[in-house]
């Protein structure tokens, strides 16, 4: 069942080149990030090199606008460095916000579970693993609440 990798990438001539470009870029950015302000530096990045047009993606319109003006300096920067880029171009693309952490699950035990639960612990050695994590467990467990108000 197993499959050569040729299959899926050709000959490997197009992922000698997919690594070469990413190798380019990964250089590029190192160029791009050492000629640029830290808190310039820290919102953007470079995206694509295509028909000697570079591609930056800035995290904000405020960070792309001083990009923008920043834009001369690169390209000279870059020439001086031995690339070629007939101009750069500035895209918005902001950072997707992480979601906040889902909350801890709050386990339901019945009172008599968290009571056996305490009496196996207890009838465990103190420095036991099982005891500690048992305990634990009951300790961020909550009581089933009575019958009647569900």
């Amino acid at each position: 069942m197993t499959q050569r990798l040729d299959r899926f990438a050709g000959d490997g001539t197009a992922l000698d080149r997919l690594r070469a470009h990413a190798a380019r870029l990964m250089q590029l950015q190192q160029i791009v990030l050492a000629e640029l302000p830290p808190y310039l530096a820290d919102s953007c990045h470079v995206a694509n090199l295509k028909d000697d047009v570079l591609l930056i993606h800035a995290a904000t319109g405020a960070v792309a606008a001083k990009l923008r003006q920043a834009t001369p300096r690169l390209v000279n920067t870059l020439a001086m460095q031995g690339v070629r880029i007939s101009s750069i171009k500035i895209a918005t693309r902001p950072v997707r916000p992480t979601p906040p952490p889902k909350p801890p699950t709050q386990r339901i035990v019945s009172t008599q579970a968290q009571d056996a639960l305490r009496s196996l612990a207890d009838h465990l050695p103190d420095d036991d693993p099982l005891r500690k994590a048992l305990e634990r467990f009951v300790r961020r467990s909550r009581s089933e609440p009575p019958a009647g108000q569900r």
